[in-house]
């Protein structure tokens, strides 16, 4: 069996506390061996040998936060596109939220994506599960069932789940099965009818504002039953100082809280819609500088312990329009290694912790099997110069759909390969091997 064997390269894997320079072999879709020791050249026959050129090699990335916009919505995305821009991106798993058309709540359609992933798809494509039929919020949805055809975590996607009743239940029952919930942190009546949050700037632009208590609200409240029930959650996007100190507080008391957020949050504020640009109209909406600072600390007190893309691609006729109707959503794979390699450059984070952020954690919220180069593991691979300058405009975007905030934003981090089950599904063309 032919080999691919990478040298030269900077090994990076948290679940080893792997920091160094290393040669990483694969075969038979497996991570074979990782040896420090000098090249031996006389194993370049018959085997691929690729020289990393100390670049950064480490565990594919996880994103554990992702609109697909399959089935129902395949004309601001299909598989296919959302596939190569992943690769592109160092992303090899991809986990999709249930608010498509029809809702993912039942056995069938978690089926239904997992063959229309294993046609379309060259990275791994994981489904989420909705916690309530419809997104409604009234009826829980069959946890058990769904589990077991593949749902990986359970959420009502961009809307919380507002009745408090329906919540302790889902908790209780996801509880018995072990099953983790993820919830959007943002409270329903408070939040209804706002674009952005409330403040100056929102009363001079003429646009209704949602508190930032919103968000602490919505989470104090499932923390309390979290603690009731035993259960576990998850809050994504999190982007206020208030909700990261309830969380640290329910941490630190041992309860299963955990969050997550996207670079956006840390990467823009609520200036950023100044002349009402709905490409940056985000749920939750972009907060002020402070609330940006207390995001980034959040993420270097490891309160905060993933960072997801929060790919949300949309046509130009739900962008198009006035800042209130617009939907909210950017595009977000190719984005995710640049910005958050921004707080590497800050010097507020390691390379270690970066990928431990976007791979090896998300990867074990999930027990998925990816986020690491033990032997014996899926190779799920990335290889990337993370002191590589760019310009991040709306010309690197491989997805279908363009709704990009960021135009002409100077950032680092290049991909050079991707690697899924030893298979390369992306190689720069100007990477000399």
């Amino acid at each position: 069996m032919k080999k691919t064997i990478f040298i030269n390269a900077h090994i990076i894997d948290p679940t080893q506390k792997i920091d160094k320079l290393g040669t990483l072999t694969v075969e038979n879709k497996k991570i074979t061996e990782i040896s420090f020791d000098k090249f031996n050249s006389k194993y370049e026959d018959n085997n691929e040998v690729i020289n990393c050129k100390n670049f950064i090699l480490s565990p594919g990335f996880v994103d554990l936060k992702c609109h697909l916009r399959v089935p129902g919505d395949e004309h601001k995305e299909n598989l296919s596109y959302a596939s190569e821009a992943a690769a592109s991106s160092g992303i090899t798993s991809l986990v999709c939220m249930p608010n498509t058309n029809p809702i993912i709540d039942n056995v069938s359609i978690v089926e239904l994506l997992q063959r229309k992933a294993r046609k379309e798809s060259h990275v791994k494509i994981f489904s989420t599960g909705s916690i309530t039929k419809k997104l409604e919020g009234n009826e829980l949805s069959e946890f058990g069932l769904l589990s077991e055809a593949g749902a990986v975590a359970f959420t009502d996607a961009t809307t919380a789940v507002n009745n408090a009743s329906v919540m302790y239940k889902a908790l209780k029952y996801a509880s018995a099965f072990d099953i983790l919930l993820m919830q959007h942190p943002e409270e329903k009546y408070l939040s209804k009818g706002g674009s952005m949050t409330s403040g100056t700037l929102s009363t001079e632009l003429g646009i209704k504002g949602i508190p930032i208590e919103a968000e602490v609200i919505q989470v104090e409240r499932d923390i309390r039953l979290a603690e009731m029930t035993s259960g576990k959650i998850h809050f994504l996007n999190i982007s206020t100082g208030l909700a990261i100190d309830a969380i640290k507080s329910a941490q630190e008391k041992g309860l299963k809280i955990s969050c997550s957020t996207s670079p956006h949050y840390f990467s823009l504020d609520e200036t950023n819609i100044k002349k009402w640009r709905t490409f940056a109209k985000l749920s939750p909406p972009l907060r002020d500088k402070k609330n940006v600072a207390n995001v980034k600390l959040g993420i270097l007190n490891n309160v905060i312990t993933c960072i997801t893309s929060d790919h949300s691609p949309h046509d130009t006729d739900s962008k198009r329009l006035p800042f209130e109707i617009a939907s909210p959503g950017s595009i977000g794979f190719e984005s995710l290694l640049p910005l958050t390699l921004n707080l590497v450059k800050e010097k507020k984070l390691g390379l270690l912790k970066l990928v431990e952020l976007i791979s090896s954690n998300p990867a074990k919220l999930l027990n998925l099997k990816a986020g690491s180069l033990k032997k014996g593991s899926n190779a799920d691979i990335v290889l990337f110069d993370p002191s590589k300058k760019i310009n991040l405009s709306s010309a690197l975007i491989k997805s279908k759909s363009k709704n990009f905030p960021y135009e002409n934003k100077k950032a680092f981090g290049k991909i050079y390969l991707t690697m899924v089950d030893g298979k390369i599904i992306f190689r720069d063309g100007k990477f000399n091997i």
